[in-house]
């Protein structure tokens, strides 16, 4: 079949199917098979097929050629490019064949890009980078085969966490601090080298104390509570890699953080190869809002971590994944993320509390472990209202001691606890802290 023979063919093709794409919105004034008169006549050209159209064969010229209908006949088409033209007359110019999506490309991770600070990296998209809110995403399912990108998807969230400097992690790798211990040495990163159950205790135990302190100030939520009490809890990360090496045990305190998390303002993620049953319970795993897939072998894989398929035809790329975002599947390439060094672990700085109160601490500890208000906004540079209601709040979670009084009755101020001093990495200076601790 000659060239000119193929053209003729791709043409005709692309004519029926536009007439009827035409019929079924209702756009011509003439439904009958074949018309009376002609609609539009093709005309075959190199590359393409031109439809010269009949304009009193039109219900609408402008409906026509709007961008929303333009763009549902190019699918209609099967991805064709469909170019109008209304000069002299009405015109549709139709590639004759699709054209083919370019894969997004890979960039390096550009934290400077982060749009707020509990944004997070997805990658590059055909409209370009994608950054999506933590808090949003609530509770995250990661899942696809060995080797294709969990992982330095993750090291991507965490360093821009760190970057934004808002929130508070706990890390577990499942490796025993292997893979996370590189960032065991930053201000508010807690690196868990157990089995992961120390980790999720130390998350559920900051839950339950927000659980509290949302109960004295009569509130549901996180943003109630920031509304009403004027008093920003840091958002807490809990990431784990490997989940289906967590024992049988830590998956009931998983449950509870998947399930009431978000709304104490701590969001659980999850990685795994394979999430199944083993892995991850159901109960948990229908309580993670938002999935995204690497490449999996099978259909079956797809479903178990997307809930539909899709993530099988992903190109076995490293990197490459598909997100469920907004009822649709979002296709993107991670970005490239650079490690720092995993030789700088310092585990005793280990701490749950942000750059911001951690100063407030080392303050403390130089006024000789006392909290007073006042003396502590002076040296700190910070609003006495914020220092105070952070008292408020750290009482309450046992960080800090009621107000002490001397023997005639004068106020004296709270002092620290060890449970702060550890919270902040301050361990070593446990000779301050208050012996009721």
């Amino acid at each position: 079949m000659s060239e000119t023979t193929v053209e003729v063919h791709t043409a005709r093709h692309i004519a029926e199917r536009t007439w009827r794409f035409l019929v079924q919105r209702n756009l011509v004034e003439q439904a009958d098979h074949p018309p009376t008169r002609p609609l539009f006549y093709v005309l075959p050209r190199r590359e393409r097929a031109v439809l010269a159209f009949d304009p009193l064969a039109l219900k609408s010229v402008d409906r026509l050629l709007s961008p929303r209908t333009l763009h549902h006949l190019s699918t209609a088409l099967g991805g064709r490019r469909v170019v109008a033209m209304n000069s002299r007359g009405v015109f549709l110019q139709i590639a004759y064949w699709p054209t083919p999506s370019a894969p997004p490309a890979s960039h390096p991770l550009d934290l400077r890009q982060q749009p707020f600070p509990l944004h997070v990296p997805i990658g590059m998209t055909k409209r370009g980078p994608l950054w999506l809110s933590l808090p949003e995403m609530d509770s995250v399912l990661i899942g696809g085969s060995r080797r294709m990108g969990k992982t330095h998807l993750l090291h991507g969230w965490i360093q821009a966490l760190l970057h934004g400097g808002e929130a508070t992690l706990i890390l577990w790798d499942g490796k025993g601090g292997v893979e996370f211990g590189r960032y065991a040495g930053r201000s508010g990163v807690v690196v868990d080298p157990s089995d992961g159950r120390e980790g999720m205790e130390r998350a559920f135990a900051e839950m339950s104390r927000r659980a509290d302190l949302f109960r004295q100030a009569g509130v549901p939520s996180l943003a109630e509570y920031v509304r009403r009490t004027g008093d920003r809890l840091p958002p807490l990360a809990l990431i784990l890699d490997e989940v289906a090496f967590l024992p049988e045990e830590a998956q009931a305190v998983l449950t509870d953080l998947v399930a009431k998390g978000g709304a104490f303002g701590v969001y659980p993620v999850l990685a795994t190869q394979r999430p199944d049953a083993q892995a991850v319970k159901a109960l948990v795993r229908v309580n993670l809002s938002t999935r995204i897939a690497f490449p999996v072998p099978s259909v079956h894989d797809s479903m178990v971590v997307l809930g539909r398929p899709g993530a099988e035809k992903l190109p076995k790329r490293k990197g490459r994944l598909l997100l469920v975002w907004e009822g649709r599947l979002v296709e993107a390439q991670a970005f490239r993320v650079s490690l720092p060094d995993a030789g700088a672990v310092r585990p005793e700085a280990a701490t749950l509390l942000t750059d911001r109160e951690r100063r407030l601490v080392e303050a403390a500890v130089r006024l000789g472990g006392w909290f007073r208000i006042r003396q502590l906004a002076e040296v700190t540079g910070e609003s006495r209202d914020w220092v105070n209601k952070v008292a408020r709040r750290w009482e309450a979670m046992g960080y800090l001691t009621p107000v002490q009084v001397n023997e005639r009755g004068h106020r004296l101020g709270r002092r620290v606890t060890g449970a702060l001093l550890r919270a902040a990495g301050l361990g070593g200076q446990a000779d301050l802290a208050d012996e009721a601790d």
